[in-house]
């Protein structure tokens, strides 16, 4: 066989044979124990795989999301506490007023125009956790049984931009204004002796010209203050005879006014010194935690009050760092998903501005 037929046969059977030998290796490998103990293994591997990445699918999300709100409750000594009662952002008030360019013909029915004064912009500091100076207790507290914070807030506005002492408005005269609301349904003879008392103390005119300022923080009108005590060292306004006065004998006279005046003033001063030392604290540093350990009473007013003798009344002034009613909300400590929730204001679930 030793033609080019018997080279070409000798070929074919070597290649028949390596073929024959290639599948009993395949057909022995397939059906070996260790193939298919990796087989199996590969396959339950795969399905744990597939089965975790649909669990990661479903549920991830959800417990992602629950951690993250646990992360933001208000619990003790938190970061997410301290961002809160001392806001990384700091907080203002942007005010503006209406201007009546006309009153006189107002008085007369005609149309009021008004002309837009402002803006005027306060930076506004919210002290959550200021401490009683007498007590030394914070006025916020846990509930220790419940999933609440309990706070009183102060706002403190500072000034930091336009010129309101220095704008005048001309604007309704809110103290005459509600007084008359008051009396409106009065009758006969009372009604026109409150008329009468009204027009004659404080500014007696419905509209009245004041600073931006005053209008908000206090200017002076008598009529507010007419059912104030007035302090021994303050003579009666003008006209009014004090005529229940212990003291009104043969040696009153007018230096003793003077005298006790002066004292009054001198009060005022003292506690004005006092007042402008918290104030520029507080400007040369408004988020300082410490202004929670500060002295608030010298700060505190009412929208109504006898200041050297004189009655002073804002809109605002009871309102800047006189403390708040209580708000109560939750904490979200114990769900996540009500942090925030008001639960009550001032000792109420309800706000009481809408009837059923």
């Amino acid at each position: 066989m030793s033609g080019p037929h018997g080279r070409g046969d000798v070929k074919s059977f070597n290649r028949v044979k390596r073929n024959n030998n290639n599948a009993v290796i395949e057909r022995e490998g397939c059906q070996s124990p260790h193939t298919r103990n990796c087989f199996l293994a590969t396959s339950v591997m795969g399905c744990l795989v597939i089965i975790l990445g649909l669990l990661v699918l479903t549920m991830a999300p959800s417990f992602l999301s629950s951690m993250i709100l646990k992360s933001l409750a208000l619990s003790p000594g938190s970061d997410r506490l301290a961002s809160w009662l001392v806001p990384p952002v700091e907080a203002h008030l942007t005010a503006y007023a209406f201007n009546l360019t006309n009153p006189d013909e107002v008085l007369k029915g005609g149309k009021p125009v008004v002309q837009e004064v402002g803006p005027f912009v306060y930076r506004v500091v919210t002290v959550k956790d200021s401490l009683d100076i007498e007590t030394g207790q914070s006025h916020l507290n846990y509930d220790p049984l419940g999933s609440t914070i309990t706070y009183r807030p102060r706002k403190i506005y500072h000034l930091v931009s336009g010129d309101p002492d220095s704008t005048f408005i001309t604007v309704p005269n809110i103290p005459l204004l509600t007084g008359f609301s008051g009396i409106r349904n009065s009758m006969g003879m009372t009604k026109g002796i409150a008329k009468n008392v009204m027009l004659n103390n404080g500014r007696g005119t419905p509209f009245v010209n004041v600073s931006f300022t005053g209008l908000l923080w206090g200017y002076n009108d008598e009529l507010p203050c007419f059912k104030h005590t007035r302090p021994e060292e303050c003579p009666p306004p003008d006209g009014e005879i004090d005529i229940f006065s212990e003291d009104n004998d043969d040696d009153w006279g007018d230096e003793d006014w003077k005298r006790r005046k002066r004292y009054a003033e001198d009060e005022v001063l003292r506690s004005k010194r006092s007042s402008d030392e918290v104030l520029t604290r507080m400007k040369r540093s408004p988020l300082d935690p410490d202004l929670r350990r500060l002295n608030f009473s010298m700060l505190e007013k009412p929208k109504a009050e006898l200041v050297n003798c004189r009655c002073e009344w804002g809109l605002f002034r009871d309102k800047n760092v006189t403390i708040r009613k209580a708000v109560t909300i939750n904490h979200g400590m114990k769900d996540p998903s009500k942090k925030g929730w008001v639960e009550q204001f001032d000792s109420s679930t309800t706000l009481g501005w809408w009837e059923d």
